[in-house]
């Protein structure tokens, strides 16, 4: 298994900066848009296979975040990032981008993705008893930077 790093979140924070100032602030702020976005995300997770999304999306400033259960186990990163990437492909937009954050309680995806109209932030975030177990292990996996395979 091979550690697949993500960059670090204030890089991730400087380039929606970025995005932001060259859009301007109003670039994720369009509530019908943003009501859309909402919609068809909640029905792609409606309509995918072992996710579940728990309760309504959360939002703080313009930004939306799903938390997703997730009902089969999670063995190494490249499945938790194939579990996102096909939540992806079904949100991106002419400018997408994201970043993977290992927390106590999941794997959170950061994302941003628009076109020259809008713009939409959120995040997933994979939670749930094999989520947690996926953490904990990848972590003992990278402990102190060396890698193993129990």
């Amino acid at each position: 298994m091979a550690n697949h790093p993500s960059f670090p979140e204030q890089v991730f924070d400087e380039l929606v900066k970025t995005l932001l100032e060259h859009f301007g602030a109003g670039w994720t702020a369009d509530a019908k848009a943003n009501t859309s976005f909402v919609r068809g995300t909640v029905a792609l997770l409606n309509e995918a296979e072992g996710l579940h999304l728990i309760g309504e999306p959360g939002t703080l400033e313009n930004a939306f975040d799903f938390d997703v259960w997730i009902d089969f186990p999670v063995d190494d990163l490249m499945v938790a990032d194939d579990v996102a990437f096909s939540l992806f492909s079904g949100i991106a937009e002419d400018i997408f981008l994201s970043t993977r954050i290992l927390e106590d309680s999941g794997v959170r995806y950061r994302f941003v993705t628009g076109s020259v109209l809008d713009g939409h932030l959120g995040s997933f975030h994979l939670t749930g008893p094999h989520a947690l177990d996926f953490v904990t292990m990848h972590r003992m996996r990278t402990a102190r930077g060396m890698l193993f395979n129990a």
